[in-house]
């Protein structure tokens, strides 16, 4: 813990701090600003320059993105079953603020629940039967080559009018079975423990130097370790700028993504009959709404209550796939094979770097492309678990934060991937091969399948289902940045309501326009500026896994030297009794 000299003059420094505030807002603002009217004016131009610089990131420092997973990864597994794991994050007395099931349910409405809802079954299915650069890499030429002989016959046959089980209808080999479970690894892969790792390492920083050492819930305070005061500087300033736009432009991108699936689904139940900007700016300024009436409303309630009804809806609706395909004994089974093949490949994956050109696009298409989404919204993510972890040991931290929803991540995609693959494969028809494989429908692939699983009312009812949770996410991806970026810009304090309101305005603000004035153009240029972000802050993550295991293992040893007095204080009670 800080000495009473430290706080004494940590406390005069966040009185200095208070005069930052508005100028680290403004200079957020400023910045925002200009990066979309640069997207905006100059439309394709900066689009391509962004894209540009995104895919020469990918193809060059792929190995240095994969470095930083991978000791993000290693980092806490070593703390996990080290002697720093039994340190509290807050004071030795404090316990959680919240219960098990409502921390496990805000973890995913803020960080990556509305993604994989988004990939849940267009994802699986890509990467077991698409032929994309190459296809799925860790797939042998003859298996890709069975599984696209595969679908050429089934449809051959569906178009002479044979359905499965008829004479002459193509039976998949063992080859597509191969794919099939390739396909659920690589997803679960991207999904899993690596991904949530670098979320972990983050948010475990934040929680333990503003909980356990007093200093505020910035991302300025995990460098403390290394730079000492000169977080105050224009170091700390720096780091916590680049938090604010890591924030503001992905939570920007997430949201255009999510009003195309908000509009599948509105066009799915036949709501309306095609998507236009009308759609765009009400369901933009829908979520806006509802995310800063969340806010404002604080953590405990609306981020939590939220979080927590739409936990429930997810049950529902992998109870659906689950019990509606009629493949539930596959389902099972392909979802227990995945963990095994999960578990002895996630090293190797982990490491395998592209060597040929075609692995390189592939590679950064997807993997580098994740990592690079995973780093630039770490910073945001991580806050908002730090905020919510209070109290909770450093173990019980990891083991909440990587291996609980790596295994959620697990049941997600290998239930409702599996549900699309089985169709795909054994089922009459080819709506879901096509919506994912063929038009690489993300937003629309869920919606097609609960019509191929249950026609009719049924179907309805779980669109609606789904629907509902697609926008509870995004609505509380937006209010929880909302929070964080109260925060980062309030220096840990909590903001008041009329800065989260205008921040929750902020995040609309750039969204909408961005939508309506650039289109697909800026949109992707939002989207690779955001990963093209996580370079510079990539140097920020690897001091603060370097502040947090130096700090770590000073505080493991004042415990174990606390133990030992403790320790012999009772040997010698215990040889005076006798």
């Amino acid at each position: 813990m800080l000495n009473n000299d430290e706080l004494e003059s940590l406390i005069e420094k966040r009185g200095v701090l208070k005069g930052l505030n508005s100028t680290l807002g403004i200079t957020s603002i400023g910045l925002v600003i200009v990066f979309v009217l640069y997207s905006i004016l100059l439309g394709k131009t900066a689009s391509e320059q962004f894209l540009g610089i995104k895919s020469w990131i990918e193809q060059t420092l792929g190995w240095y993105y994969i470095a930083v997973m991978m000791l993000a990864f290693m980092i806490c597994g070593f703390l996990l079953f080290s002697k720093a794991g039994a340190i509290r994050l807050g004071r030795d007395h404090e316990r959680p603020e919240f219960s098990n099931f409502a921390w496990f349910s805000m973890l995913f409405g803020c960080g990556t629940g509305a993604g994989m809802l988004f990939f849940s079954m267009s994802e699986p299915m890509i990467h077991f039967a698409s032929g994309w650069s190459g296809g799925n890499p860790f797939m042998s030429s003859e298996v890709k080559i069975a599984v696209n002989e595969f679908f050429v016959a089934k449809q051959a046959a569906l178009n002479a009018g044979l359905l499965p089980g008829d004479a002459g209808f193509p039976v998949p080999n063992g080859l597509v079975a191969n794919a099939a479970a390739g396909g659920l690894t690589l997803t679960i892969f991207h999904w899993g423990t690596v991904a949530w790792a670098m979320y972990g390492i983050v948010g475990l920083s934040l929680a333990y130097f503003a909980f356990r050492k007093g200093l505020p819930l910035a991302i300025r305070s995990a460098l403390y370790p290394l730079i000492g005061k000169r977080i105050y500087g224009p170091i700390g300033h720096a780091a916590d700028i680049l938090a604010v736009l890591g924030t503001i432009f992905g939570i920007s991108t997430t949201l255009g993504l999510g009003v195309q699936q908000i509009g599948a689904g509105l066009v799915s139940i036949g709501f309306i009959e095609q998507t236009s900007q009308t759609v765009t700016i009400c369901s933009i300024m829908f979520v806006t709404v509802m995310a800063t009436i969340s806010a404002t409303s604080g953590v405990a309630k609306g981020i939590k209550i939220l979080s927590t009804a739409n936990t429930y809806i997810c049950i529902a609706i992998l109870a659906y796939f689950l019990f509606a395909s009629n493949g539930t004994n596959y389902l099972i089974a392909s979802t227990l094979t995945v963990l095994g093949d999960y578990i002895s490949n996630v090293i190797p994956m982990t490491l395998w770097t592209a060597r040929s050109p075609e692995e390189r696009v592939w590679q950064g298409g997807w993997s580098i492309f994740y990592w690079g989404w995973w780093i630039a919204w770490s910073a945001f993510v991580g806050l908002f678990i730090a905020r919510i972890s209070r109290g909770r040991t450093v173990r019980e931290f990891i083991l909440g934060v990587i291996i609980i929803p790596s295994v959620v991540s697990l049941l997600w995609f290998g239930i409702i991937g599996s549900a699309g693959i089985y169709e795909s494969v054994y089922g009459a028809d080819m709506t879901i091969y096509n919506a994912a494989v063929q038009n690489w429908d993300y937003a629309g692939t869920i919606y097609a399948a609960f019509d191929t699983l249950t026609p009719g009312v049924s179907a309805l009812i779980a669109k609606a289902c789904a629907l509902v949770v697609v926008i509870i996410f995004f609505v509380t991806s937006a209010d929880s940045g909302t929070l964080v970026l109260g925060r980062l810009l309030s220096f840990g304090r909590r903001p008041p309501v009329q800065q989260r309101v205008i921040w929750g305005c902020m995040l609309g603000f750039v969204t909408l326009i961005v939508l309506l004035m650039g289109g697909d153009q800026a949109l992707k240029a939002l989207q690779a500026a955001s990963i093209a972000g996580a370079l510079p802050f990539t140097f920020i993550l690897i001091a603060m896994m370097w502040g947090l295991v130096k700090s770590l293992r000073e505080d493991s040893e004042h415990l174990i030297a606390d133990e030992q007095i403790v320790k012999r204080m009772i040997e010698k009670e215990v040889a005076d009794l006798s």
